[in-house]
């Protein structure tokens, strides 16, 4: 089962994103705020984070700098999920770290298209770098 992380201030947002997830057959952990997300990526592994940017104690961008310093085999797939989405913030997000970005708002069913993508193309990926170290 797929862990995933939703690290999201809004209260309602993140109700209706672990109901969606759960619904797709994903294991749903929540942080309120960054501070809180970067602890629990500090206890637990997770497959994918979805990462809202404007949040309080520490920003979306301030995790994806923090998450590099984290001790981890492997690093979660981030995604971000903002209505910060100018061309200069979504390259900000991509040069922090960021696997994907989805703007607010967004339609529950794209959120989990584009989880299933980022998980497949990670399976990919990990295939192919088993296959070339032979």
């Amino acid at each position: 089962m797929t862990r995933i992380l939703i690290a999201e201030d809004d209260a309602d947002l993140r109700l209706l994103l672990r109901l969606v997830l759960h619904r797709a057959g994903h294991q749903v952990s929540e942080a309120r705020d960054g501070v809180e997300a970067l602890e629990a990526m500090s206890r637990e592994s997770f497959d994918v984070v979805l990462l809202d940017n404007l949040m309080p104690r520490m920003s979306g961008l301030e995790v994806l700098e923090s998450v590099q310093l984290l001790r981890r085999v492997e690093r979660p797939v981030i995604l971000v999920i903002s209505a910060l989405a100018t061309r200069a913030d979504i390259r900000s997000y991509y040069v922090r770290g960021a696997d994907d970005f989805l703007a607010k708002p967004f339609a529950t069913d794209e959120l989990v298209d584009r989880v299933a993508m980022l998980l497949d193309e990670r399976s990919l990926t990990r295939a192919g770098e088993e296959r070339a170290a032979g």
